[in-house]
C-alpha cells in the first residue's frame, strides 16, 4: 500500500526507471494509485465546472453521500446530501474552486478501499476533502465526501 509521501516518490521514480524494482503486488498498488488520482482529478474539474456528466462518472450516484458540518462552535449541525440530490440541482459552476489542488494522502487498501484527502483551492481559503472510494463496476467510485473550509 502507498501511505507515505516517501512511497510516492519511490513508486514514481521506479516507474521513471520503468518499473525496476516493484514487485507484482507494488505494481498493482501504483495503478490502483493513479487511478483514484484521476478520478479525484476529475472530480475536482467537474466540481469547478459543474459538469454533471463528469461527476455522475466519478460518484456512487445512487449510494454516495456529501457530509458538510455547518453552525456556530458548540451547535455544529453534520448536514448530508446523496450525490444523486447534487446531480439533480442546476449546475453552478466556480471558477475559483479547484484551481489549484493536490492530493495530501492517498492510501489504497486491497485494490478495493481508496482514501484521498485532498486540498482544494477557492476564493479566500482552501477545503480539505476526505474522499473514500471503492472499486465499483467499471471502476474507482467516490462513495463519501466530507469537508472542511479553511
Amino acid at each position: 500500500m502507498m501511505k507515505r509521501k516517501k512511497d510516492v516518490m519511490r513508486v514514481a521514480l521506479a516507474l521513471c526507471a520503468g518499473g525496476v524494482g516493484l514487485t507484482p503486488a507494488e505494481a498493482q498498488d501504483t495503478a490502483d494509485s493513479l487511478a483514484v488520482a484521476r478520478v479525484v482529478e476529475q472530480y475536482v474539474v467537474g466540481w469547478r465546472t459543474a459538469d454533471h456528466e463528469l461527476l455522475a462518472d466519478v460518484f456512487a450516484t445512487e449510494e454516495g453521500v456529501l457530509l458538510w458540518p455547518s453552525g456556530e462552535a458548540g451547535e455544529e449541525a453534520l448536514n448530508g446530501m446523496t450525490f444523486a440530490e447534487i446531480l439533480g440541482r442546476e449546475p453552478r459552476p466556480n471558477a475559483s474552486y479547484g484551481e489549484e489542488w493536490r492530493i495530501l494522502e492517498l492510501d489504497v487498501v486491497d485494490g478495493a478501499l481508496a482514501m484521498a484527502k485532498v486540498e482544494i483551492s477557492r476564493t479566500g481559503g482552501s477545503y480539505i476533502d476526505y474522499l473514500l472510494l471503492y472499486r465499483l463496476a467499471p471502476g474507482w467510485r467516490i462513495v463519501t465526501k466530507t469537508f472542511v473550509s479553511r
